[in-house]
């Protein structure tokens, strides 16, 4: 038995390196402040234990692989990654078959993990332009990978943790990323998405609210209200950006579409961010899938470096309004992020931001600022 400390944490293989054993997890401990909101009871300062992520993953010889996760949040263990991957090789490309439950691919920051996305929270096209199953569901995917693009498709029920609400909901997606672009200083990515969902004859609504001004305050929320007898739905998107030397910049644009027994509903999201490595690493963009990942700092704590530091900016816009009972908000975003080790970092975010509700408790027209932080373990 071999044993390996490379990625912070212990991965075990055997004599002939066919078979790899490596525990992993994630932990989130988040806190938020909220200001200058002209409804009192929306300037609230907190703190919300996030994320606490155990599992495992490996490999079994050559072609397979498999992951395992559960996540406790709100008292209870829910399921996230629980999946096995068969790897191999079709015409000189790289391909790969997914079975189980596993993030879905939908927009840059909707197929990234959490730890790699530049923001405390995924932007609004990726939060809000999401089909009933939510992030993960339960399926077979494939994905084909070429030197400059990628392509996966998916069929998916609900994820394995999900409260019943999407019960029997199932989604087809495609996503595809194209490099036309790709030299050792510069990668341009282009990429869409799509998907359609066929809700079940039983589902009485449909609805969401998105997280504005960070996840803690659910105060400001930007929420689609209840649509009545839902019949199916669409969602597509289109992604422009890429890196160049420290500096990333990326374009999300995305629409879901819903169509009730009486009324059909666009949903419009808008995210445009960009972002500077201060000390000099490459950005965490991976042109192999088109996604975003963990930054490397070329001198951690360890090594007795002051790691990597990062400055983000992002302006959103989520459009809810085509609902009858929808909301609408802007936000713009200043992040600063600091990456000791490749698997700890702490995050700042602080957002100005507006919001318009229709109806309800909050009808009306209201601006603010939020200042967010955050530790994340990840390993």
């Amino acid at each position: 038995m071999n044993v390996n400390w490379d990625k912070g944490v212990p991965e075990l293989s055997s004599l002939d390196g066919q078979i790899t054993f490596r525990p992993k997890g994630r932990i989130i401990l988040d806190v938020g402040s909220t200001t200058g909101s002209n409804r009192p009871e929306r300037n609230l300062s907190g703190d919300e234990f996030r994320t606490l992520r155990l599992g495992f993953e490996g490999r079994v010889g050559g072609h397979l692989a498999y992951s395992f996760e559960s996540d406790f949040v709100d008292h209870k263990a829910v399921v996230k990654g629980a999946y096995l991957v068969w790897r191999d090789h079709w015409r000189a490309n790289d391909v790969e078959f997914t079975f189980g439950n596993r993030l879905s691919e939908r927009s840059l920051e909707g197929s990234s993990g959490s730890d790699g996305v530049p923001f405390m929270e995924r932007n609004a096209v990726a939060s809000a332009i999401t089909p009933l199953k939510g992030f993960y569901g339960l399926g077979v995917i494939g994905k084909v990978y070429g030197r400059d693009w990628h392509v996966a498709t998916q069929v998916a029920g609900d994820e394995l943790g999900n409260p019943g609400v999407a019960r029997d909901t199932f989604t087809y997606l495609a996503r595809g990323h194209w490099n036309p672009v790709k030299t050792a200083d510069a990668t341009l990515h282009v990429a869409a998405w799509s998907y359609y969902e066929d809700f079940p004859a039983d589902l009485n609504s449909v609805s969401r609210n998105s997280s504005w001004g960070g996840h803690f305050n659910d105060r400001l929320q930007v929420p689609l209200g209840a649509l009545r007898d839902p019949l199916d739905g669409t969602g597509y998107g289109l992604e422009l950006g890429g890196v160049a030397g420290t500096s990333w910049t990326f374009l999300e644009v995305g629409r879901r579409e819903i169509q009730t027994r009486t009324d059909h509903v666009d949903i419009d999201a808008l995210a445009l961010s960009a972002g500077w490595m201060i000390t000099g690493e490459t950005p965490s963009y991976s042109s192999r899938g088109g996604t975003l990942g963990k930054v490397h700092p070329r001198a951690p704590l360890s090594k007795g470096g002051a790691g990597a530091f990062e400055l983000a900016l992002r302006y959103q816009l989520l459009d809810n309004s085509d609902a009858p009972s929808g909301a609408k908000g802007r936000e713009a975003t200043v992040g600063v992020n600091w990456r000791l080790e490749e698997w700890l970092r702490l995050m700042v975010n602080v957002s100005h931001w507006d919001i318009e509700h229709k109806v309800g408790k909050f009808a009306g027209k209201d601006a603010g600022d939020s200042l967010a932080g955050r530790l994340q373990v990840a390993f």
